[in-house]
């Protein structure tokens, strides 16, 4: 499955190359099947969530396919999650409608080891567990249950 919204954001994003679709695919696909991994420490990691925000881009559902391909790369709705110190907020898509937000938030979150551990509001409950699987400047991907789901920068929305 070809994906022109990947293809478009990453050639935005990749700032001193000019990458045809394939190689965006395959950049894509590289991070969410393991191939290709960046783990900062963990105090280089709050740095580069923090640094504006995140749209998903790109997702595969590792419960529907044991051993992915490029094939498998499905075209996410772009939620929306943008990192403060100690919690983030995050904008989830309207299922009905696409064009706009539904559910928003805001929840704390911690880390511990790779795992972003999401919590309750008041930090008390653990909610979730994300596990990071690449994180640079401009790209950002993690393992959520049972989807790998790849985000690139975007800018920071008024809240």
């Amino acid at each position: 499955m070809r994906l022109t919204l990947i293809l478009s954001f990453l050639a935005l994003s990749l700032q001193a190359q000019d990458p045809s679709g394939e190689e965006a695919i395959a950049k894509v696909f590289a991070v969410l099947s393991g191939a290709e991994t960046k783990l900062p420490s963990l105090e280089e990691r709050n740095p580069l969530l923090q640094k504006g925000a995140w749209e998903a881009l790109a997702y595969i559902d590792r419960s529907r396919v044991l051993m992915p391909s490029a094939e498998d790369l499905m075209e996410a709705v772009p939620d929306y999650y943008h990192f403060k110190k100690d919690y983030f907020l995050f904008k989830l898509i309207n299922p009905k409608n696409h064009n706009e937000y539904g559910f928003e938030g805001q929840l704390k979150y911690r880390w511990e080891k790779r795992d972003l551990v999401v919590l309750s509001r008041d930090g008390k409950e653990e909610k979730d567990r994300w596990t990071l699987l690449y994180l640079d400047e401009n790209y950002l991907a993690l393992k959520m249950g049972d989807l790998y789901v790849f985000f690139t920068k975007t800018r920071p929305l008024e809240h």
